[in-house]
């Protein structure tokens, strides 16, 4: 399987993954930003709730991961807000961090903790060799 990076296009506002550059239905050049990456794991759940999530990026929609699935962002170096939905509930444990030359791949996992009343999505910061190879 190859590697597949999610990317939003500029122009129509898709949310695509593609295995490198290429071009959008909507005919505008897609260039992944070669500064970082972003990976994100969503471990399945052992109670059997494998819903995905919705995930965001200083807010902006990227898209739906599934369960027990990953996902690669190409991100420029800079500032993030990671913020992660399930269902209806947008309650979320966020994760602000930076994409830096020192830093280029930040990594982590993130599952539903189980509430009583409400469930939250938790995403806790993680290391490459800890995260799946596929």
């Amino acid at each position: 399987m190859a590697n597949l990076f999610r990317i939003k296009c500029p122009s129509c506002g898709k949310v695509i993954d593609i295995p490198s550059n290429t071009t959008c239905s909507c005919g505008s050049p897609l260039v992944l930003p070669e500064d970082g990456m972003i990976e994100v794991y969503r471990i399945g759940s052992p109670f059997g709730a494998a819903i995905g999530f919705g995930v965001y990026l200083n807010e902006v929609p990227l898209g739906h991961l599934a369960n027990t699935g990953l996902v690669r962002i190409p991100v420029q170096y800079g500032h993030y807000k990671l913020h992660m939905t399930q269902g209806m509930s947008r309650k979320c444990k966020d994760v602000e961090f930076d994409v830096t030359p020192e830093n280029r791949i930040a990594y982590f996992k993130a599952h539903l903790n189980m509430g009583f009343f409400t469930n939250t999505v938790v995403i806790e910061p993680s290391t490459a060799d800890q995260m799946p190879k596929n």
